[in-house]
Parts: C-alpha cells; structure tokens; sequence
C-alpha cells in the first residue's frame, strides 16, 4: 500500500515539474506560496519535516521479503538448508513414481508444527481418486522427512485435472 502512495507521489511530481516546463504558472505560484508559507510558519514545518522523515524511516527500516526460499534442518554439527526449488523436486519425483499421476507442482508454506506442503496433481482418467490421492499423501510425508529430515506437518492433495491416456498406434 504504501508503494502504490510513493508511487503515486512520484507521478504526481513529474506532472509538476511538466507543467512548469510548459510554461504554466499555477504550479510554479503554488511552490513559491508553499514556501512561503514553510518560511513563515516554522513550528508547523519541523513537525511536518519530523512526519516525512519518519515515514521516510519506515520506508528504509521496513523488513524486507526474502528471496532465498529455503527449509532448515538440524543436525548435530549444524544446520542444513534445503532450497524451495530442491524440495519441489523430491516432492515431484515422490508424487510422479505413483501410478495414474502424471503432473505434480507443489507449495510449500513453513508452519510452527512444521512443513505444509500442498500437492496440485494431474491424474489419469479413470485412475481412483480417493487411492492415489491417500498414497500421495504418505509417499510424500515419507520422502520428504527420510531425504531432508525437515517434519512434515501436513500433506493437502488438489486434482486439478483428470487426463485421458492418449493411446498410440503402431501401423
């Protein structure tokens, strides 16, 4: 939110300084009041110089996203990072070894209890739901808690689609 308002200011400035360049007067007699003003006023202008600059604060003291997505894992000499990216991957090849799956993307959400893994798959028409989505859940749960030894709180399985098996001709 407070980007789109900087934002928003910036475009605001620029259309100023074009309307000044144009040779518009509006703008130019409203900076020269303002200042005016500032000058003639100085209680009023520490405090709104005290306001932009805390907000300026925040801007710059606002945590950061982070863009390294890893999982930690503890061992008795330290701790192990696995990528996002690396999980995704023993998630997939877990899901994919099971017959009747035939697409798998995962996220990945870290909770207090442990890891969150949601399973979006593509299925096999006529394969049973209920079967495979269940081996899924523990083939995954498994896999990634034997390969990273991160715990795994909670497996969610979502069929996204149901494929028909394209059969091949051989003349």
């Amino acid at each position: 939110m407070l980007a789109y308002a900087l934002g928003l200011l910036l475009i605001l400035g620029a259309l100023w300084i074009l309307a000044i360049a144009t040779g518009w007067g509006l703008p130019y007699f409203l900076i020269a009041q303002g200042l005016n003003w500032l000058r003639w006023n100085p209680w009023e202008s520490i405090i709104a110089a005290g306001v932009l600059l805390v907000l300026g604060l925040l801007l710059f003291m606002r945590p950061r996203a982070r863009t390294d997505y890893s999982f930690r894992t503890s061992l008795k000499g330290g701790d192990v990072r696995i990528s996002h990216d690396a999980l995704q991957e023993i998630i997939a090849r877990s899901a994919m070894a099971l017959p009747g799956v035939l697409q798998v993307k995962s996220n990945l959400r870290q909770r207090d209890a442990g890891l969150e893994i949601l399973v979006l798959c593509q299925f096999e028409q006529g394969v049973l739901i209920p079967q495979i989505s269940g081996d899924i859940l523990t083939k995954v749960k498994e896999d990634v808690e034997l390969y990273t030894g991160i715990i795994v709180a909670e497996v969610k399985v979502l069929v996204r689609r149901l494929e028909k098996v394209q059969s091949v001709r051989v003349r």
